[in-house]
């Protein structure tokens, strides 16, 4: 894989974290995402392109996203993460497997039609 799709993933990644915990720090996402400060400010000034993101310097400062963007985004599962719940699937109990398969017909990729 090149680094490019390495960066891309990073991205959607922290637009996701961000999404989950309304707010972060440049130092948070550093530290989560193995990375320097400067590759946090480079990726956050992308995604601030994109989406309404936000930072606010001082001792309640921190990286945010509004609020209304987060209500409205849409998380899909992989590709991967499906194979793998529809795996555990199989091998659970019927409760179980009810419950893995409610999981992934609620966050799968709409299927195209070809």
């Amino acid at each position: 894989m090149t680094s490019t799709v390495k960066t891309f993933e990073r991205r959607i990644e922290m637009l996701f974290l961000l999404s989950k915990c309304k707010k972060t720090t440049v130092t948070e996402l550093s530290f989560y995402f193995k990375v320097s400060k400067d590759t946090v400010f480079r990726d956050i000034a992308f995604l601030s392109r994109y989406a309404p993101i936000y930072t606010k310097q001082g001792m309640y400062g921190g990286i945010y996203v509004i609020e209304d963007y987060i209500d409205n985004l849409k998380l899909h599962l992989s590709i991967d993460e499906e194979n793998l719940l529809n795996r555990l699937a199989e091998t659970s109990n019927d409760t179980d497997a009810n419950l893995l398969r409610n999981i992934i017909n609620k966050y799968s990729m709409p299927k195209m039609k070809v």
